[in-house]
């Protein structure tokens, strides 16, 4: 059984996918950091039973031009996005995928921005490492016998200890718009600092989110009452746009907003207004509906934002993840069994019925 594999893969699953009786070969993206163009990947496929991808594109033609091919495996939370699912589903191709491999990492960097932005941590570093503000300046209580201080920077109203006083997380309250495997691994971590957590997912089991400490709200009640809204949620053509300029009108001026998920969540011009006028106190943001982010943006004129360039599911660990996820699955259809990660369920019966990967 041979294996095209175009993904970041851990050679520790390579070499369980190897024991196992596969054929492996390596090659695109996670050799050489740049996607294989349509006609070469397909050229790649023309001799693959099962195909390991994550952002080279699967599509329609592609799939029909790989005679062989019997599974493929998209290693993104949203397969989608690199994969023409309908067409694999016509062909009888179960699609596996790897939801929430980077729900830690996203977690994690969340909670890095909430405190970043909320304690100017950027700005100050910005201000220390680049330029003479902070430094090339005298404090009237720096003279005198206060003079040999050296333990204390400053207390004067212009010194950084009142200048950027900031915010603690414990006791506010944090809205996740999306409570699915990244919103759930966020509320974990800001649970065990003390905060609040709310969410709105019209497709969350709200039961379920209750055990773990998360009420559901309505978006209304959810902008009205955060102190940290967090968008966490996947785009569909329901949530395409979900967080609008009525919801920043409704939200309480000391609040900030994050958003390490997608722009297409949020009306990103209505964010920019509310951040112009003061009418929130700042954001976060990860993600934006240009990307690189062009030079001329607002986002970039603007002191009560933190940026950074779409870095949140970047970890080291992810490969991690989702490769032994994805060989997990391998294996299990092998054995006869039923994979725990598949987009396209309608097919594992016709699949199995028709010897699977046996």
């Amino acid at each position: 059984m041979k294996v095209l594999i175009s993904a970041r893969i851990d050679t520790q699953q390579v070499r369980r996918l190897e024991d196992n009786g596969f054929t492996v070969k390596l090659g695109g993206f996670g050799q050489t950091g740049v996607k294989l163009d349509e006609d070469s990947f397909i050229q790649e496929l023309s001799s693959a039973d099962i195909a390991i991808f994550e952002f080279e594109n699967m599509s329609e033609r592609a799939l029909k031009s790989a005679s062989h091919l019997k599974v493929i495996a998209c290693l993104r939370n949203e397969p989608g996005a690199s994969t023409d699912i309908a067409a694999a589903t016509q062909l009888n191709i179960p699609v596996l995928f790897t939801p929430g491999r980077n729900a830690v990492a996203v977690a994690e960097y969340t909670l890095g921005l909430m405190l970043s932005i909320a304690r100017s941590i950027p700005t100050t570093h910005h201000l220390l490492r680049y330029t003479d503000e902070l430094t090339a300046v005298t404090y009237s209580d720096k003279s005198g016998d206060r003079g040999g201080v050296t333990s204390e920077w400053s207390m004067d109203p212009d010194a950084p200890f009142q200048r950027f006083q900031g915010f603690e997380l414990m006791g506010k309250t944090v809205g996740l718009v999306g409570a699915g495997f990244i919103g759930q691994e966020i509320a974990k971590r800001v649970l065990a600092l003390g905060m609040k957590v709310i969410a709105f997912d019209p497709y969350a089991n709200a039961a379920k989110l209750r055990e773990s400490a998360i009420e559901v709200v309505d978006l209304d009640q959810l902008a009205a009452e955060s102190d940290f809204v967090v968008m966490a949620a996947k785009v569909t053509s329901e949530s395409t746009g979900v967080f609008s300029k009525k919801c920043f009108d409704q939200m309480k001026k000391s609040a900030f907003f994050i958003n390490t998920a997608r722009a297409a969540l949020v009306d990103y011009e209505a964010l920019t207004d509310a951040l112009e006028r003061g009418a929130i106190a700042g954001a976060a943001l990860d993600v934006y509906p240009v990307e690189p982010l062009p030079n001329g943006s607002k986002l970039r004129q603007l002191s009560n934002v933190v940026l950074s360039p779409h870095l949140a599911g970047a970890t080291r660990e992810v490969v991690l993840h989702h490769s032994t996820m994805v060989v997990d699955d391998l294996l299990a259809l092998k054995a006869g069994q039923t994979p725990s990660r598949i987009i396209n369920q309608a097919v594992i019966e016709n699949f199995m019925k028709n010897g699977g990967l046996r």
